[in-house]
C-alpha cells in the first residue's frame, strides 16, 4: 500500500470518531510524517466527499459550547484550533442573536445555589467561575447584582 492510500485511510479513520477541522486533520497527518504533497492530496480527497467542512465544524462547536461558554471564549477556542477568524465571525453571525446574559443568568444561578448559603465568598466565587467561562465583567456583575437582590429577598 502506498503512502497516499495509507494517508487517506488514516484520515478517514480519524474522521469516524469525531468531526475535525481542516487544520486539525492536516496537523495529524503531518505528525505521521506524510509529505506535504500527500497531506494536500488527502485533504482534497476528504473535502471532495464533504468529510471536512470548517464552517460546519464552527457551527457545531459553537452550538454545543454555548451551553457553558461565552462567545468570546468559543471564538478563542476555535482560533486555537487553527480556524480562520473571518470564517468564525461569519459563521457565528449566521447562527443568529445569542443572548449571553440569559446564559450567564442560568450558569450563575446554578453556581450560586451550589455554594453554601453562609459562604461569604459566594458572590466572588460565582463571578470567578463566570469569568473563567469568558464572560465580560460588566455582564457578570449586572447579572450577579440582580441575582444577589433576588437571593436576599428569599431570605
Amino acid at each position: 500500500m502506498d503512502d497516499l492510500t495509507r494517508a487517506k485511510k488514516y484520515a478517514l479513520y480519524l474522521l469516524t470518531d469525531m468531526d475535525r477541522s481542516e487544520h486539525q486533520l492536516r496537523e495529524k497527518l503531518k505528525k505521521k510524517e506524510y509529505s506535504e504533497e500527500i497531506v494536500e492530496e488527502t485533504i482534497r480527497y476528504v473535502k471532495s466527499f464533504g468529510y471536512i467542512d470548517d464552517k460546519r465544524y464552527i457551527r457545531r462547536f459553537t452550538e454545543v459550547s454555548l451551553e457553558g461558554k461565552s462567545l468570546r471564549r468559543i471564538k478563542y477556542d476555535l482560533i486555537r484550533k487553527g480556524l480562520d477568524r473571518d470564517l468564525i465571525d461569519e459563521t457565528i453571525q449566521e447562527i443568529g442573536d445569542i443572548d449571553q446574559r440569559s446564559l450567564i443568568r442560568t450558569l450563575a444561578e446554578k453556581k450560586y445555589r451550589s455554594l453554601k448559603h453562609e459562604d461569604p465568598n459566594r458572590y466572588r466565587k460565582t463571578a470567578q467561575f463566570l469569568a473563567g467561562k469568558g464572560f465580560s465583567s460588566e455582564d457578570i456583575f449586572q447579572v450577579l447584582d440582580h441575582l444577589k437582590e433576588i437571593s436576599s429577598d428569599e431570605d
